[in-house]
């Protein structure tokens, strides 16, 4: 790696993007049927910055700290989504009595354990919980990733990229034969080997940019007017279930949140002036736990309120809740994690805290 990681405002932005479009898909507000992309464009920027930090680390120490990778990635997702659970368990038995204690206590302990992405490709389950897949995708990535960049570590560094390149190739054909062969949306949506293709995309697109010192502007520009309008053509034509979707939209969407990570890597361009801007910042510190509380709140409140009702109680409840996992359980984690280990360099911050400035250390 020819440069570090250092704190770039504008993919917390991103992220901000990608909760925002999530939020909106749920609440089921028109002409955003595809804002299910928004959880594409987390996953590419999570391969992205899981593969850099794994690389640079390796760069600097000479090794991977393996459990310390689990136990990092452990303390910044669990804590807040056990706190999430907790609620649930309190308030879904008064919201969804129809659906039975049990059937409550079942999709928390999925939930809990990262399983929701196979339990809701085969049975259907969890049920206000079903947001909680990509977290069970994310999860099986971080077991399963360090030993792939421990592999690809093996091979001659003009290699990595033409693996990983074909490791994209497989794991989006995958992702299509596996839905002609099924024909079912679920079984191909939720799980995580046919969700592979944006964390590898993003890794693939770490393995790139970390050769270069910095991506100059003109290129940045260029990434951005294209990744912009990609994402929004795949956000007004992906419809849930509609045809294509889980194949070429799916793919434009990887493609869309490829060009705008480029771009957004370059603080003179206009995407990352864009994404950078203070609003959009402070959503994207606060898109995890954003994620984690609407989906409960969006499920019981549109069965009951037009979209334009249900938008901002979804938010206020969201955010209220997300602001308070924040300061009473994310920022305090994220101290301590920090702690646990010195950084292999003093430029590379928490794992998919950090967010990536492509220019050399002062």
């Amino acid at each position: 790696m020819t440069s570090s990681l250092r704190y770039n405002p504008a993919l917390d932005g991103l992220r901000a993007i990608a909760a925002l479009l999530v939020i909106a898909s749920h609440c089921e507000v028109p002409g955003l049927a595809g804002g299910f992309y928004g959880v594409d464009l987390f996953f590419v920027l999570s391969g992205f910055l899981i593969t850099w930090l794994l690389f640079d680390e390796h760069s600097a120490t000479g090794r991977i700290d393996l459990p310390q990778f689990f136990l990092r990635r452990y303390l910044r997702l669990t804590p807040p989504l056990l706190a999430m659970l907790a609620a649930y368990l309190v308030i879904a038995p008064i919201a969804w009595p129809e659906f039975g204690l049990w059937s409550h206590i079942r999709d928390v302990l999925l939930t809990g354990f990262y399983l929701s992405d196979y339990a809701r490709a085969f049975w259907g389950t969890p049920l206000v919980l079903q947001h909680t897949w990509s977290l069970g995708v994310e999860e099986h990535f971080y077991l399963l990733w360090p030993l792939a960049i421990l592999a690809l570590l093996r091979l001659p560094a003009r290699w990595r990229l033409a693996a990983l390149f074909c490791l994209y190739i497989a794991a989006t054909a995958w992702r299509m034969a596996c839905y002609q062969e099924e024909a079912t949306w679920p079984a191909t949506y939720y799980r995580f080997d046919t969700r592979m293709s944006g964390l590898i995309l993003g890794a693939l697109l770490a393995t790139v940019l970390g050769r270069v010192e910095c991506v100059p502007p003109r290129i940045a520009n260029l990434a951005g007017a294209v990744g912009c309008p990609a994402l929004v053509l795949a956000v007004l034509f992906g419809h849930w279930h509609g045809p294509g979707a889980l194949e070429w939209t799916m793919t434009l969407a990887e493609f869309a949140a490829a060009g705008l990570l480029i771009a957004a890597s370059a603080p003179e361009s206009w995407v990352s002036r864009m994404l950078s801007a203070p609003p959009l910042v402070a959503i994207g510190i606060l898109s995890y736990g954003l994620y984690l509380w609407h989906y409960p709140a969006a499920v019981f409140f549109r069965e009951h309120l037009p979209w334009y009702e249900t938008v901002p109680i979804v938010l206020t409840i969201a955010f209220t809740a997300a602001t308070l996992s924040h300061l009473m359980i994310e920022r305090p984690l994220q101290s301590f994690r920090r702690s646990l280990k010195p950084q292999p360099s003093n430029e590379v911050a928490d794992s998919d805290e950090a967010d990536v400035c492509l220019r050399p250390s002062p």
